[in-house]
Order: structure tokens, then C-alpha cells, then sequence
């Protein structure tokens, strides 16, 4: 069942926050690497997540995902998380390229607030990310997303900051994003018919779907190993937080994990 908003960028979140600060975070397309021909970089590893809400309206309890990610030195990454894309920028500082995402599949029976909603198949959406760094510890980050289920387009606008380091072997870092979504794709997740069996008739017009903010600590255990603890506070648009899908419209994620690098 997915979350209480598009996810933009939910699929990738449990690994982008685990990788951010030690490696490149490949699930959301940051961090070419400069690797020799024919080698590969992959981590593994396991991250407890949890959320104040989820789209039924229940809280959501801690949740234990297994990490796996792989990069290889034509470019080509891959994720657990059902991520897939390829870097192809050369030039230092830029990154872009395309990306293949999984989309969670939802029916109406999935939860008391989803009576009256549409059924959503989860077809994988197709687009790309395009990120540029400010300077060494500040990247700017993007996404765009066809929605084959929706037939609509949704994406998401990011900037991460690094803070000098405050202990040897510990980063902290700072985040801040904005995702949109198309009227196809708001009306998909957000939309409710009273005919169907809810509450009322509802359907939201595109634009902002939330304004996120987060914390990322990461703490370097040794040249293998990564703890890695992470909160984001989402605050939803307008469009999802008036739909009676949605039971709360400030929503705080928390993600605490652990990495080996291969």
C-alpha cells in the first residue's frame, strides 16, 4: 500500500538516507563515480523505518527493510528498493541521466480512508534526475517521473547541504525539497467518490504534493561499515491534505540503518 504522498522519492528513501554521506547516494541519481572498467560498487545491509502516518489514517510502526545497491563502472545502478537508472554526465559536479522507478500498487480495500479511492495497478514509472553541486557540500537535486499508471507526470526539487565536520568520522547533513504532481496523478492517489463509498466526492488539482525538511547523521564505523539515522518532517500540499484519504498533513519519517560496502 503506498504512503501518504507520491512517491517521488519514498522508494528511494531508505537507502538515499543509509548511502548519502558515505557513497554515492545512487538511488536518487547523486554521485558518479570515477571507478575502474569492469568494477562495481554495492552495499548491503538492513534499515529500521517507520512513519507517524500512512495513508489509512493508522500509525505506522517501525518497519525492517533489507538494503541492497549496486553500481557498476558503465554507469548502471541498481536498487532493492525497485530503482534502476544510469549516470552519464562526465563532467565533475554534474549528474544526470535516465531512472526507472517501481510504483507501489494500492486498492480501495487496503484501508478504512481508501473506501472511494482508485485502484492503483503500480506500474514502474520512467523519467530521469539531473543534480548539480553548488560546491562540495551543497548539491542541488532533481526528478521527473512519468506516472504510467496516472498517465501523469510528478517530480520533486531538492537541495542537501553538508555541515563541517563536527567528529572525526561522523557527517551530518541537511535537506530540503518540494514535490509536484499533475492533475492525472493527484486525481490517482488523492481523489474520492462518495458513489464508490466514501466520504465524500473529492478531487484535488495538480501542483504541490508536500515541502519536506530533514536531518541526516552518518557515522563512519570503519571503511566497510555505516550507521546511518535519519528524520524528515513533510508537510502536504494543499490538494493531499483536503482529500479524506489523508488523516494528518504533517507527517514525520524516521529511518536508523546499517550498511557494509563491498
Amino acid at each position: 500500500m503506498n504512503t501518504f504522498a507520491p512517491r517521488t522519492s519514498s522508494p528511494l528513501l531508505p537507502m538515499a538516507l543509509l548511502l548519502a554521506a558515505c557513497g554515492p547516494a545512487l538511488a536518487d541519481g547523486s554521485g558518479a563515480l570515477m571507478m575502474p572498467d569492469g568494477s562495481r560498487d554495492m552495499y548491503v545491509g538492513a534499515a529500521v523505518t517507520g512513519s507517524s502516518a500512512t495513508d489509512d489514517g493508522a500509525p505506522r510502526g517501525a518497519v525492517l527493510r533489507p538494503l541492497l545497491q549496486v553500481q557498476w563502472s558503465n554507469g548502471v545502478f541498481v536498487s532493492a528498493s525497485g530503482v534502476a537508472g544510469m549516470h552519464l554526465s562526465a563532467t565533475p559536479g554534474v549528474e544526470y541521466g535516465p531512472l526507472l522507478a517501481a510504483s507501489n500498487a494500492r486498492d480501495p480495500e487496503d484501508g478504512r480512508r481508501l473506501r472511494g479511492t482508485r485502484r492503483i495497478e503500480g506500474s514502474p514509472d520512467v523519467g530521469g534526475f539531473y543534480g548539480y553541486y553548488l560546491d562540495e557540500r551543497t548539491r542541488v537535486s532533481s526528478t521527473l517521473l512519468y506516472d504510467t499508471s496516472a498517465r501523469g507526470w510528478r517530480g520533486q526539487l531538492g537541495l542537501q547541504k553538508t555541515l563541517p565536520s563536527l567528529a572525526p568520522h561522523h557527517t551530518l547533513t541537511l535537506s530540503a525539497g518540494v514535490a509536484l504532481a499533475s492533475g492525472t496523478v493527484m486525481d490517482e492517489r488523492y481523489a474520492v467518490s462518495f458513489a464508490a463509498g466514501g466520504a465524500r466526492d473529492y478531487r484535488p488539482a495538480g501542483g504541490v504534493t508536500a515541502v519536506e525538511a530533514g536531518i541526516n547523521w552518518n557515522w563512519a564505523l570503519s571503511s566497510k561499515w555505516l550507521v546511518n539515522s535519519a528524520v524528515t518532517g513533510t508537510r502536504l500540499g494543499s490538494g493531499p491534505a483536503h482529500s479524506p484519504v489523508i488523516e494528518r498533513r504533517h507527517v514525520i519519517t524516521w529511518s536508523s540503518g546499517l550498511g557494509y560496502r563491498f
